[in-house]
C-alpha cells in the first residue's frame, strides 16, 4: 500500500500543532501506525497526523490553528523521527501540497 500523505522529517520530541481549526474525532493508537490524530475541519475535510510519542488532546476537543496537539516520537532503527500528514475530503485523499504555500507555513524553533 502506498502512502497518501506526506512524511516530514523532524527532530525527536518536536512539538506538533494543529494545522487548522477543527475538532478531534480520533486520538489514540491505530493498527501498526502508533498514536494518530484525526482532526475534522469544516467543508468535509479531515487531517490525519501520525508519528507521535505523546498526544496531548482528547476526542471531542476543539482546536484552533497552531494549538499544540502532541510531540513527535524518537528515531526508529531504520529511519529518523518523522510526522506523517494526510489530508482527506469526503473520505478521499487530497494532495496536501496544494494547501501549503510560503505565505501560510508557520515555523517555530
Amino acid at each position: 500500500q502506498t502512502a497518501k500523505g506526506l512524511r516530514v522529517s523532524t527532530r525527536s520530541g518536536a512539538q506538533i500543532v494543529a494545522p487548522h481549526d477543527g475538532q478531534i474525532v480520533f486520538a489514540g493508537p491505530f493498527r501498526d501506525h502508533g498514536l494518530i490524530l484525526i482532526i475534522e475541519h469544516p467543508g468535509g475535510y479531515h487531517t490525519v497526523l501520525a508519528g507521535f510519542e505523546t498526544v496531548d488532546v482528547i476526542t471531542g476537543q476543539w482546536l484552533v490553528s497552531g494549538e499544540p496537539v502532541g510531540s513527535i516520537g524518537a528515531r526508529s532503527a531504520n529511519k529518523g523521527p518523522e510526522l506523517y500528514v494526510e489530508l482527506r475530503r469526503d473520505g478521499r485523499p487530497v494532495n496536501p501540497l496544494n494547501w501549503f504555500s510560503a505565505g501560510n507555513i508557520k515555523v517555530h524553533g
